[in-house]
């Protein structure tokens, strides 16, 4: 801008001087000086464009060295400036780390700020700004893809919400997994539950060592793979389990019949506890399955031990089993032992020869 005021200033001045010379210098005969004048501005004139355009190339270039100056590093760890009139943030690099190397294009050594087109070039960062208001919210995100969900139905909002979907793909499968157990003494599941299958309870024999100290509900269709035919000596066994059970007047019409039992799925609770010496749950955030009474092999020099299990206190029998077989495992009621002194459950809330009930809940 200064280059062109004075071009503009001083081309009458030029214009002036060439007219008076050419009047001087004009020899006899030739043209007449304004003919000169003009040829001598002329060329002038195409000497000043040409400087101007070379200026303009000068500002061009240094344009954009500055821009390569302050934009052209985009390394992570940097010093940063704020460009003045778009509010944009850029970083320059300080140390050799970063590629910095002192005297180079690109690491400037004690420079100082200056402004070009209204942009301030390697100005520091300014105060932080107020904190903007709250924007407006953001679109919907695109749907998701199918995936498996351990979301089930149920009455309590709290435990499992019902899942519902908006999108085009088809609803997703309820969850399939809860609390499964035994119910054992009964071959059906409570309302609270969904049958897995029943069966009938096995066990070792009351009277030999060895086997497995567990009860277990045995299918009504095994399925072998490759057996070998005949009774072997080398094996462990596993019988039926029938009712013991005398001076018991609500029960004893059981004794010495087979239990049958039953495998059960709880639909949205996913935690079982067995709670000996109660018929009840803890609280009522707890879901009673069943309650009944603790059983197992009775205290006799001639039984073995066995697990303690929660019997349905409807202690359904299987048909056509009853009998004094000899392979068997039995069951008997557990009654309580206490002692005031130690070493035993301690009296007063334990009774002797109390039998004991028990529950079977699910959280």
């Amino acid at each position: 801008m200064q280059f062109r005021v004075l071009v503009q200033t001083i081309l009458p001045l030029v214009a002036i001087c060439a007219l008076t010379a050419a009047s001087v210098i004009a020899e006899p005969g030739e043209s007449e000086p304004d003919n000169i004048a003009m040829k001598i501005i002329e060329d002038l004139q195409v000497k000043i464009k040409v400087m101007a355009d070379k200026q303009k190339s000068l500002s061009n270039n240094l344009i954009l060295l500055q821009r390569k100056l302050g934009d052209g590093i985009d390394k992570p760890s940097l010093r940063m400036r704020r460009n003045a009139a778009e509010g944009q943030t850029q970083s320059l690099p300080t140390n050799l780390a970063d590629g910095c190397v002192p005297g180079t294009v690109g690491c400037p050594v004690n420079v100082t700020p200056y402004s070009v087109g209204g942009s301030c070039i390697l100005c520091p960062a300014g105060p932080r700004g107020y904190t903007g208001p709250v924007g407006a919210p953001g679109r919907d995100g695109r749907d998701g893809r199918d995936a498996m969900a351990i979301v089930t139905s149920t009455d309590d909002p709290r435990l499992s919400p019902t899942l519902h979907t908006t999108s085009a793909h088809t609803e997703l499968p309820s969850n399939r997994s809860g609390a499964i157990y035994v119910r054992w003494g009964h071959s059906e599941c409570p309302p609270s539950a969904s049958l897995v299958y029943s069966g009938i309870a096995g066990g070792a024999k009351h009277s030999s060592t060895g086997n497995g100290a567990n009860y277990m509900c045995m299918p009504p269709d095994p399925v072998y793979d490759d057996p070998v035919s005949g009774v072997a000596s080398v094996r462990a066994y596993i019988v039926g389990v029938e009712y013991q059970i005398d001076t018991f007047p609500n029960l004893v019409d059981r004794s010495y019949h087979d239990m049958p039992c039953a495998v059960c799925k709880s639909t949205s609770r996913f935690s079982k506890l067995m709670i000996p010496a109660k018929n009840t749950c803890p609280s009522d955030e707890w879901t009673l399955e069943y309650g009944g009474y603790l059983m197992a092999e009775r205290s006799h020099a001639s039984h073995q031990r066995s697990m303690y299990i929660c019997v349905d206190r409807a202690l359904q029998t299987l048909d056509r089993t009853h009998g004094s077989a000899s392979a068997r495992g039995l069951l008997d009621l557990v009654e309580s032992r206490c002692s005031s002194s130690g070493g035993g459950l301690p009296c007063g809330p334990y009774i002797d020869g109390y039998e004991l009930t028990c529950a079977v809940c699910t959280l």
